[in-house]
């Protein structure tokens, strides 16, 4: 079970460096009510990227912190 939580940390680890350095890549793909900013959707608005490396850091501490 403690190599299965160090797998894991690993991957939480991954991904949130993965939103940190790539948060337009994580947009094109990521959670649909992230993407859908304003009500009628005619708009195309800019990635929330401070949202997204917020996520990143998170996860990147949670990760972090499990490791330890």
């Amino acid at each position: 079970m403690n190599l299965l939580w160090q797998v894991g940390s690993v991957g939480v680890v991954a991904l949130g460096v993965a939103y940190l350095v790539f948060p337009a890549r994580i947009h094109a793909f990521g959670f649909e009510f992230l993407r859908r900013t304003s009500s009628d959707g005619s708009e195309e608005s800019a990635p929330p990227v401070w949202l997204y490396r917020g996520i990143g850091t998170l996860l990147v501490f949670m990760g972090l912190t499990r490791l330890a």
